[in-house]
């Protein structure tokens, strides 16, 4: 194990001096990846969780026990919901933009950090291939110098040098790979959750509308009953 670890490290001095950025960005993606995966699975089932619970409170008609529960919990869609009970009463219309506002916000805060992603991936393949051009262009004037001396180079010399330039390519196009798996399942995450907070928004809204109409059919009676 320990020769297998000593041999790669060889080789990775081996690639170039653009090996160290390319490094430093695979570390950066892994960083950022892992954080991202695990925050946005945790957050599709919180989410998930909160909609289930606030729904069922808003079915039994307390608004305002449905809004303390909003501003104990903190997930996007009970500030979704906050907004939308906040304005209780009003038209559907009403409602809806107050939440797509809110909603708006809620999407920026989820796609946190996935510019970081979208960036090592396509820096990553560029640094490979600047480091493979970096690399040839120190083999082939080593060609050239040695051809003016009269002590060319020897095809093994020349192979040796070139494997190693490519190897930085290698290495950049395995850091884009990961990453770009690593984005793509937080891109499926996220879409998820910004397709329950769609429908949810879709419910609630519906429900608002129907709970206002049912309250002021029994005022109305109410009134009715009482002259």
């Amino acid at each position: 194990m320990i020769v297998v670890v000593f041999n790669l490290w060889q080789l990775i001095l081996k690639g170039g001096p653009m090996m160290w950025p390319i490094i430093l960005l695979s570390l950066v993606a892994l960083a950022v990846g892992m954080e991202r995966i695990a925050y946005l699975s945790s957050m599709e089932k919180i989410v998930r969780a909160h909609k289930a619970h606030l729904l069922r409170s808003l079915q039994q008609g307390h608004i305002q026990q449905t809004l303390s529960l909003c501003e104990s919990t903190n997930s996007p869609f009970s500030r979704i919901f906050k907004a939308a009970l906040l304005k209780f009463g009003t038209s559907a219309q009403v409602i809806t933009t107050a939440m797509e506002e809110v909603f708006i916000y809620e999407t920026h805060r989820l796609k946190e950090r996935m510019s970081i992603l979208s960036f090592a991936i396509n820096a990553s393949v560029l640094m490979g291939l600047l480091g493979t051009a970096v690399g040839l262009t120190v083999v082939f004037h080593a060609v050239q110098v040695r051809s003016n001396v009269l002590n060319p180079l020897s095809v093994g010399d020349m192979a040796q040098g070139i494997w190693q330039a490519l190897f930085s390519t290698i290495a950049g196009l395995m850091v884009c790979i990961f990453t770009f798996t690593v984005y793509s399942f937080c891109i499926s995450r996220i879409n998820n959750i910004m397709a329950d907070l769609e429908l949810a928004m879709a419910q609630s809204a519906h429900m608002l509308v129907q709970l206002a109409e049912l309250n002021e059919r029994v005022e109305q009676r109410g009134e009715g009953g009482s002259t």
